[in-house]
């Protein structure tokens, strides 16, 4: 079994398990009760997940969109969830064959393991046998303490991820960031386009989705912006490695220009900066409209000035 970690030494940790795909408000609460309970073991607290996703190993023919890409979600996990260790596991066909014991038997031959801290419907290795009963009788075996945590709800409704894309796909992000406990975020670098939204007096950065990432549905939503820091833009603190800026983005095809792919681009509201080739992060604060076609370019400037206005607005309002 292959893998990638931060830990540099045998040090004892404590683990949770699992692919923690946007690391959302009940992973979040595992978290903080596997911090809880690395420290009561004199323990290291450690996120252990998979690269890719399981479920595009286990079922290769469902269209898989994702929350967050592995960069993304370690991300959040150190700043949500107060996690800075992990061990990113090459999830393989092979790697899904293999038993729970024998999971983790190759995980115990690494790592110093004192406790494992999992959701109360948890389960991994081959036909999903090693649930919270056999975690049990292994950690009697091997002397690890294995806490199971209840799942975390919302108006009697459990947080999952598979809830909170459906939303997202909705362009419900209002709704899906209140149960991810953090804006809905999309990383890329920016390329060039056709340069329409500057001809427009609106210039707008292009960014590539990386493979599998869930898109908001089309439409206009009020976004944040970070932007790696250049020495040119005094970011106001010298320790600052990006800027956030307040943003309005755009998803979709562009009917008035009988556009036929599907795009992401956001305008800086109130600066205008060379965008190209940086790598950006958008995250998505609220939806503003549905995608329209406009019966000419004076319609379209006047709908864009009015949308930069209420996003400007809005982003006022929650602190963006």
């Amino acid at each position: 079994m292959e893998f990638d970690t931060t830990l540099t030494d045998s040090e004892p940790v404590v683990l949770t398990i699992g692919n923690f795909d946007g690391i959302h408000r009940g992973h979040q609460r595992l978290m903080h009760e596997l911090r809880e309970t690395a420290a009561m073991l004199n323990s290291k607290p450690v996120l252990v997940t998979f690269v890719p996703h399981t479920l595009l190993v286990v079922r290769p023919e469902i269209d898989l969109q994702l929350l967050t890409t592995l960069e993304e979600k370690l991300a959040l996990t150190q700043q949500y969830g107060g996690i800075d260790d992990n061990i990113v596991i090459h999830f393989t066909p092979a790697v899904m064959a293999m038993g729970a014991d024998d999971f983790l038997d190759s995980l115990r031959a690494r790592f110093s393991i004192r406790g494992l801290v999992v959701g109360e419907n948890f389960s991994l290795g081959h036909n999903r046998m090693g649930d919270v009963s056999f975690l049990k009788a292994y950690g009697q075996g091997h002397d690890i303490v294995v806490r199971p945590i209840g799942l975390e709800a919302d108006e009697h409704e459990r947080i999952s991820s598979t809830r909170i894309r459906r939303l997202i796909g909705a362009g419900e992000i209002s709704e899906a960031n209140e149960l991810l406990g953090h804006p809905h975020t999309m990383s890329g670098p920016v390329v060039h386009g056709d340069h329409r939204g500057r001809l427009l007096g609106f210039p707008t950065a292009n960014l590539i989705p990386p493979p599998h990432k869930l898109i908001p549905a089309n439409g206009v939503y009020a976004v944040t912006v970070t932007v790696p820091f250049a020495p040119s833009v005094p970011s106001g603190d010298s320790t600052a490695s990006s800027r956030v800026y307040n943003g309005v983005a755009n998803i979709g095809i562009r009917p008035t220009f009988n556009g036929k792919e599907r795009i992401v681009e956001a305008h800086l509201l109130d600066t205008e900066l060379d965008l190209y080739d940086k790598r950006i992060t958008i995250d998505f604060i609220a939806r503003l409209r549905d995608e329209q076609r406009f019966a000419g370019i004076d319609a379209l400037k006047a709908q864009i000035a009015t949308d930069a206005q209420e996003a400007r607005q809005l982003l006022r309002r929650t602190g963006g």
